[in-house]
């Protein structure tokens, strides 16, 4: 006869409930930072990666099993198979957790791939001490540690195709003015810009100033291409490019370094940018200045 998954006089119906419910929550916080994004989207993916909407059904499949099979164990957990089995379990829950803040939230492919093996490992232990309390409370994780591990290998893939996938840098000299490039394109195929502090500079926390990056294709007016720059923090911040008809997508990979002043006050700088594989670089000139000004 096979072990019944709730039918039995030491798993009760609310033992069942409340641990499916305990999963469900951990994986609502993971959940938090896992909704796909335009950052996501932008990512080199392999053909073989399964649409969004697969990942909603089964991680609230492998979720409830995961509760059942703590309910199953919950009666061992003063055994030496149980202490170690539940730790491993509550360890394993904030792991699978941290690694969805890791990879959508933090947009670090790379953090999230090692953290994921040490998940894989600590279910792995969990299923083993489930086991050996109740055969069918490891076998109900198996669903789970192949999963993570399909995971794994799509996680490798898509750091090993990304990998510029790094925040992106901000380096050089900022001011609390406004920068304002010279209209014209510096050094042959370069794009001018525009450095504005935000509109709603006032509203934000203190921090290093916003930067707002708008690229010209040479002799192009405003609405060519714009690059604009999220508000700048500890070096990194995100970019965001529209093209005429309002089309925009954002990435934080890339660089924009400032030089050192010149003579005339100005500053020379450069920028690469990758949006969705296509590589956006220039050099540029750009002065600084009390007031905002519309170049074009």
């Amino acid at each position: 006869m096979g072990d019944p998954l709730i039918n039995s006089r030491s798993t009760k119906p609310r033992t069942v409930l409340a641990w499916v419910v305990v999963a469900l929550l951990a994986g609502a916080v993971g959940g938090l930072a896992a909704a796909p994004g335009e950052w996501y989207n932008s990512l080199n993916k392999p053909a073989w990666n399964p649409p969004s909407w697969i990942f909603g059904p089964v991680w609230t499949t492998l979720y409830i099993l995961m509760g059942i099979a703590a309910a199953l164990a919950w009666e061992g957990r003063r055994t030496r198979a149980g202490r170690v089995g539940f730790l491993l379990f509550g360890l394993q829950l904030a792991l699978n957790a941290l690694w969805s803040w890791l990879f959508f939230h933090w947009h670090r492919p790379d953090l999230a791939l090692a953290e994921l093996v040490v998940l894989w490992v600590v279910i792995l232990g969990a299923l083993i001490a489930f086991r050996r309390i109740r055969p069918l409370a490891g076998w109900l994780l198996v669903p789970y540690l192949v999963w993570v591990s399909f995971a794994g290998v799509l996680n490798a893939s898509i750091a090993k195709r990304n990998p510029g996938e790094r925040p992106l840098s901000v380096a050089g000299p900022l001011s609390q003015g406004v920068a304002v490039a010279d209209c014209a394109p510096y050094d042959g195929p370069a794009t001018s810009i525009f450095l504005s502090e935000s509109s709603d500079i006032d509203t934000l926390p203190p921090a290093p100033p916003y930067l707002q990056l708008i690229i010209y294709e040479p002799g192009a007016r405003l609405s060519a291409r714009r690059v604009e720059f999220g508000r700048v923090e500890g070096g990194s911040g995100i970019a965001l490019r529209c093209q005429p008809g309002g089309e925009c997508a954002t990435t934080n990979r890339g660089t924009v370094e400032f030089g050192a002043p010149q003579e005339d006050g100005s500053l020379l700088g450069s920028y690469r940018l990758t949006f969705s594989g296509d590589t956006v670089a220039g050099t540029f000139r750009a002065r600084w200045s009390s007031r905002a000004a519309i170049c074009g």
